[in-house]
């Protein structure tokens, strides 16, 4: 996974259906995925994920 390579760790939920993206110093954001892997995340979760850990959002897309 792309956010990986930025030190997030993505995790499964334990419940529900939004995984939890996550690193040290930085709040943990949601991420709704229905479908689990075969969901496509759309473009407002991945401007605010790149927005909540301070990633340019250009860039992140390159490596998707």
């Amino acid at each position: 996974m792309a956010a990986a390579r930025y030190g997030i760790e993505v995790l499964r939920p334990s419940r529900g259906s939004h995984w939890l993206a996550k690193k040290p110093g930085f709040r943990t954001y949601p991420i709704p995925a229905h479908n689990a892997e075969r969901t496509e995340v759309s473009d407002v979760y991945i401007r605010g994920l790149c927005r909540n850990f301070g990633i340019d959002a250009a860039e992140f897309r390159e490596r998707l």
